[in-house]
């Protein structure tokens, strides 16, 4: 593979046809032929978590992901006292449910490169989801995306806000 790629990088999941190999790894699964998101940690065996763009998603699993957020994100707030509730941010309200797989190195490739493999798709099978999320990604691969965080800067700054916390600062 000529790309490296590391944390926090925009990549899009190949499409390919899935093999026995895949079924035995649970690594590549046909579903995700095409998708897009951000690597968030490469794990030792060339195994790697990717955070999905929910506008890459096709548009019945982006409106089950959606409604499962709303459902999880009323049963959070339903759990907090009106006092708690009340005390959060506009930052902390917006709750995100997010969307992750694990697959190979091997199956990732830049957005808008050609992958290895041909494409396999059928002409039954949508080529991109057809609901107004498409819009919002058709743009998003015009402007590059800032980098992500990776975990170890996520668990600093969580560090860092708990102690903020601790000693009563404000934000």
């Amino acid at each position: 593979m000529a790309t490296t790629f590391k944390e926090g990088d925009r990549v899009q999941i190949v499409d390919r046809e899935a093999t026995p190999d895949d079924v035995k790894s649970g690594l590549f699964y046909p579903h995700f032929r095409g998708l897009t998101g951000t690597i968030q940690k490469i794990y030792p065996g060339q195994e790697v978590a990717v955070e999905l763009e929910t506008e890459s998603l096709p548009e019945a699993i982006a409106h089950r992901h959606g409604d499962v957020q709303e459902q999880m994100k009323t049963r959070w707030l339903d759990g907090l006292s009106e006092e708690a509730r009340n005390r959060l941010s506009e930052q902390e309200l917006d709750f995100r449910l997010r969307y992750t797989v694990l697959v190979s190195l091997g199956d990732l490739t830049t957005p808008g490169k050609k992958a290895g493999a041909a494409s396999t798709r059928s002409a039954s099978e949508p080529s991109a989801p057809k609901s107004a999320a498409a819009a919002p990604a058709a743009r998003a691969t015009a402007e590059p995306l800032p980098p992500r965080r990776t975990s170890a800067e996520l668990d600093a700054a969580e560090e860092a806000e708990i102690q903020r916390r601790l000693r009563g600062e404000k934000e």
